[in-house]
């Protein structure tokens, strides 16, 4: 005996499978929960999809390599997350200026938002970093050449004054050039992460004629896009498009052109992270690369000016990105106090619930006449409809649009223009709103499928 203790061996690793069947099936679970509406899958789902998505995906691609991308690193995920979470705050911020895209039926209580929020828009990172791993632990474009060429001086400038141009013109004219602003970031960020480490940058690898990254990143992208939009559309608590001359022709809620995006975003969302590790405040992929970890004070730094970013890109989604809350009963403009304590204590305890009720009923569990408890249920299937939520519904009440099948015929030019001379907060019931809203009367009254969001009598099985 020398004396020594035993040292500790690693952590046992667990194998893939006993990672990804977990994950799938609490995905699957989720899933059926959201479709049933049941609270919190219904309001929250897609965090609920979204993290047991990445355990699945790091499982895929640890069949392959033999060890895990996230699971294993702490602070390797820390910083994907983190930094995920205040890439997607920019591209928020940038949509002040777009309006390509707005929320609906957010939770009312703010740091409940604000944190289901942030918990999101951290999956957005890791989901395109796992997509490339799964495709290069399958050697996937592993074996892609093509002629290489030399990076000059010239060539740097050019690319960046690309983006410079990419830049101002999306935010000059949005209307016109919106889709520059994906693929902007590339070409601003990229000199730099080439002129820093070559390594680290998609402009090395096409000099040395290695494009597979790049290509993995390009289909890994489109396939993660799909993904985001699948987790969407039946979610209640979602996003909604309004791109400028692609309101029709959708897989999902994303026009079909818009998912030609997806791709070039997750070149943004690569060279970014990477240029974050060349400046020392977020870790490296590689776990051998102690040259670029964080420095301990301009991480600290970094750390805080991402934070106060953040919570000033969420002041503003609150203005400018949320068009509605979660609609409550009493919310309602049409119910008193009494009422909507009788409520509250009783069957239709929320106005998805409310909005799913037959008069009658509703009549005698509130003590309603028979006119009153019609003029309800038809203020909550309007405040329930496509996400209009309660104070865009009692716009549309005062117009005089008091039921949906009135709202389906109406213009919606004309009602956005009457609507707007009374709303009260910015991009309150704009054109490219209110056609969403009209388009999905029209669906309902003819029997078409509406996406979630929700409305009418399926709002019965929600169970919080």
């Amino acid at each position: 005996m020398n004396g020594t203790a035993p040292q500790a061996g690693p952590a046992p690793v667990p194998r893939p499978w006993l990672v990804a069947i977990p994950a799938l099936a609490f995905l699957a679970l989720a899933a059926t929960l959201m479709l049933q509406r049941v609270w919190p899958f219904v309001d929250f789902f897609y965090i609920a999809a979204w993290y047991p998505t990445l355990f699945a995906l790091d499982a895929v691609q640890a069949t392959r390599t033999g060890k895990y991308y996230l699971m294993t690193r702490p602070r390797f995920a820390a910083s994907l997350l983190f930094w995920s979470a205040v890439l997607w705050f920019f591209f928020e911020l940038v949509n002040f200026r777009l309006a390509n895209w707005y929320y609906v039926n957010l939770p009312p209580d703010r740091a409940v938002r604000w944190i289901g929020t942030a918990v999101s828009f951290a999956t957005v990172l890791p989901a395109i970093f796992l997509a490339e791993r799964v495709l290069d632990s399958r050697n996937v474009f592993g074996g892609t050449r093509w002629t290489g060429f030399t990076v000059t001086r010239t060539g740097l400038l050019l690319v960046f004054a690309s983006g410079v141009g990419f830049a101002v013109l999306s935010l000059a004219w949005p209307h016109l050039f919106f889709p520059m602003v994906w693929g902007a970031l590339t070409l601003l960020v990229e000199p730099w992460n080439y002129v820093r480490d070559p390594a680290r940058s998609l402009l090395g690898d096409l000099s040395r004629g290695r494009p597979g990254r790049l290509l993995r990143l390009l289909v890994g992208g489109l396939g993660i896009g799909l993904l985001w939009e699948l987790y969407n559309i039946e979610s209640r608590s979602k996003w909604i498009y309004t791109v400028p001359g692609f309101e029709n022709f959708k897989l999902f809620e994303m026009p079909l052109l818009g998912f030609f995006g997806f791709p070039v975003f997750a070149l943004d969302c690569f060279v970014v992270y990477q240029a974050l590790v060349t400046l020392r405040v977020a870790m490296p992929e590689n776990r051998e690369d102690t040259e670029r970890r964080p420095r301990r004070g301009w991480t600290v730094a970094a750390v805080a000016i991402a934070l106060a970013f953040s919570i000033a890109v969420l002041l503003g989604m609150d203005r400018w990105n949320t068009d509605s809350l979660r609609p409550r009963v009493d919310d309602l403009w049409l119910a008193g106090a009494a009422e909507v304590e009788r409520l509250e204590d009783g069957p239709y305890a929320d106005l998805f619930s409310l909005a799913g009720a037959s008069p009658e009923r509703l009549a005698e569990a509130a003590n309603l006449s028979a006119r009153e408890a019609e003029e309800w249920v038809a203020a909550a299937r309007l405040a329930t409809l496509r996400g209009i939520g309660v104070e865009n519904a009692r716009l549309l009440w005062r117009e005089g649009i008091r039921s949906v099948a009135e709202l389906a015929a109406v213009d919606p030019e004309e009602l956005s223009a009457r609507l707007r001379a009374r709303a009260e907060r910015p991009r309150a019931a704009t054109p490219p709103k209110v056609r969403v809203w009209v388009d999905a009367a029209r669906r309902q009254a003819t029997g078409r499928y509406v996406p979630a969001t929700d409305s009418g009598p399926a709002a019965e099985m929600d169970t919080r």
